[in-house]
């Protein structure tokens, strides 16, 4: 099937491919899709991990209590899932 959306050629080990594939097969969607989702997702984790860091790095400006990053990283983990 045609599609406009840019195209990525990327080689896999043989299982990581296998459980790429039987991920796809339970969900019913492309092996294309969840590699596009997967990749997706550790961009937005690598992101919220930056900021986590900067903001820690930047100390308690005011004195508001904060969470801590592990606390940020298992609420945006839940929003995820």
């Amino acid at each position: 099937m045609a599609t406009i959306e840019p195209r990525v050629n990327i080689a896999l080990d043989s299982n990581t491919l296998n459980l790429i594939k039987q991920i796809s097969s339970q969900t019913k969607q492309s092996v294309s899709k969840i590699c596009a989702e997967l990749i997706r997702k550790q961009i937005e984790y690598d992101e919220d991990a930056y900021y986590i860091n900067l903001i820690e790095q930047m100390g308690n400006i005011d004195q508001k209590p904060r969470i801590s990053s592990k606390e940020m990283q298992r609420r945006i983990d839940e929003l995820l899932d």
